[in-house]
């Protein structure tokens, strides 16, 4: 069998499985944070933008969507602390978007999914230069990050009933 065929909890391996994930996060990152123009201007905006000025449902679907960058951290072994920063981002990036108004417009502006696109970039260079090891993931990050989204959609679902 070859590496590619089993599925692993280590980082890829072979440069061609790196940058068939990159390629991967890049759009979807670029699909949810800036795949939209505003003609004349240089300002960008996504999907998350867009459906985050929906209250709760976008704030969740923002949560969502952001959980997958921090699922693939956690499935090719990114350290537990770069996966607590990814994690920052995305909990940011929800609870700005609970303030109304300047929290949407806010939501425009900052984007968490490039960000933690750029973060993954920099962990699967540093895994594919021989000479640099990193330390291996614990399985116990996956857990505080299921934890804290979960707390985090607890805490809008609260904020925006009570």
């Amino acid at each position: 069998m070859t590496s590619s065929s089993t599925p692993s909890a280590s980082p890829p391996t072979h440069h061609l499985e790196a940058h068939a994930l990159r390629a991967r996060l890049h759009k979807v990152a670029r699909i949810l944070d800036s795949g939209i123009g505003v003609p004349g201007t240089r300002w960008r905006f996504g999907v998350d933008g867009l459906i985050g000025l929906v209250p709760v449902v976008g704030d969740l679907f923002g949560l969502l969507m952001g959980a997958y960058f921090l699922f693939e951290g956690a499935r090719i072994g990114a350290p537990t602390r770069l996966q607590l920063r990814m994690l920052g981002n995305v909990l940011f990036d929800v609870l700005i978007g609970l303030v109304p108004v300047i929290g949407d417009l806010a939501d425009f502006a900052f984007k968490s999914n490039q960000r933690n696109a750029q973060l993954l970039d920099q962990h699967l260079d540093r895994v594919l230069t021989p000479q640099t090891p990193t330390p291996r993931s614990r399985r116990g990050g996956i857990w505080v990050a299921g934890a804290l989204l979960l707390l985090a959609a607890v805490l809008i679902a609260v904020w925006r009933y009570a």
